[in-house]
């Protein structure tokens, strides 16, 4: 089957859902919820799969509007479909049932992984890790979480991500980013 296939029956089944498709993506907006889902041909065997991305609007105006250097704004993230399905990577190739077993995954699989996010707390704890231990500053979207927890009203955990040592290995640019946030959230603090 080709690629195209798979974009027809990826848009068959995404309209349904509110999705409008501008290439190999597929987006909507629900209230302050930026949706994509996007169709990813291997440049290797031919082979597709699909990745499901989501992002907070109101966050991402806010990191805009935070004055820096670099240019603040999230990072897109979520997982591959065949994550959903088993926890596995899949790829479709040369199947003749593949566009629509991509499209009925993205629709027992995909849809509910957007839905599943309701709240603030929900997306400081499953887009952005939360409660995970590891280092803040190898956090991709460290940025993105001290302002979902300032929305959130809790200025002194967000604040609290930056105390943390910066380990010699730590991205340049994230680093960069993290100290423009704090350095926001300090004035919001203090503007209290």
């Amino acid at each position: 089957m080709t690629g195209q296939s798979y974009t027809k029956a990826l848009d068959r089944e995404l309209q349904s859902f509110g999705f409008a498709r501008a290439g190999k993506d597929w987006t909507r907006v629900r209230g302050d919820t930026w949706d994509c889902v996007s169709l990813q041909k291997s440049r290797v065997d031919g082979g597709v799969t699909v990745n499901l991305y989501a992002k907070d609007l109101e966050t991402e105006r806010i990191l805009k509007s935070i004055a820096c250097d670099a240019v603040l704004g999230i990072r897109l993230f979520g997982p591959r479909i065949g994550e959903l399905i088993d926890g596995r990577d899949r790829w479709w190739k040369n199947d003749p049932n593949g566009p629509a077993e991509v499209a009925d995954a993205v629709r027992v699989y995909g849809i509910p992984w957007f839905d599943r996010i309701q709240s603030l707390e929900d997306q400081a704890s499953h887009w952005y890790f939360r409660s995970a231990t590891a280092q803040p500053w190898r956090k991709p979207n460290l940025t993105a979480l001290a302002v979902t927890l300032y929305r959130l009203a809790a200025i002194d955990e967000a604040l609290a991500l930056f105390e943390a040592p910066v380990p010699k290995t730590a991205n340049p640019t994230l680093v960069a980013e993290g100290r423009c946030v704090q350095r926001w959230l300090r004035d919001q603090k203090r503007a209290g």
